[in-house]
């Protein structure tokens, strides 16, 4: 692993273990196994609603989070969703174009095949349920095991 991918991964795992650390606040216990998005799935799901109810107008007592803010929560808990796959399949962190968009973004190169975890957690945090992680990880985890010489660790 070169310097920058080995800089990537740390950063990575020091967001995923915010996420655990955030998830204890919400009496969630994280372990970084396949069930524990069940968890995150559940978490994201409230963090959508209270999200929504700002789009909708609805009044609420926290602020409305900025941009930023959302950006964070989808780069802690997409870390946490590409840890449990890596931790499981393999893989490496890296920096990758994003297609279709002129931006670059970490990606999880696991199997011939580029994640964008924190791009799937935005989803699902302004979508909603329609981009249900849990759901979006099973299909994932299909493909992952359905390639010849798959393996899991």
């Amino acid at each position: 692993m070169v310097a920058q991918e080995q800089e990537i991964a740390e950063m990575m795992q020091g967001y995923a273990t915010q996420a655990v650390a955030l998830a204890r606040e919400f009496n969630i216990a994280l372990d970084y196994s396949e069930n524990s998005l069940q968890k995150v799935e559940g978490l994201l799901n409230q963090l959508h609603d209270e999200l929504n109810q700002w789009s909708i107008g609805k009044s609420s007592p926290k602020p409305k989070p900025t941009q930023q803010q959302v950006d964070e929560m989808s780069r802690i808990w997409g870390a946490y969703l590409g840890e449990v796959v890596r931790r499981r399949f393999g893989g490496e962190w890296t920096i990758e174009s994003y297609p279709g968009g002129d931006f670059l973004i970490v990606a999880l190169n696991v199997g011939g095949s580029r994640l964008f975890p924190s791009m799937k957690v935005h989803k699902r945090l302004t979508e909603g349920a329609n981009d249900n992680l849990w759901t979006f990880y099973q299909m994932m985890r299909e493909k992952l095991l359905a390639q010849p010489g798959a393996k899991i660790q």
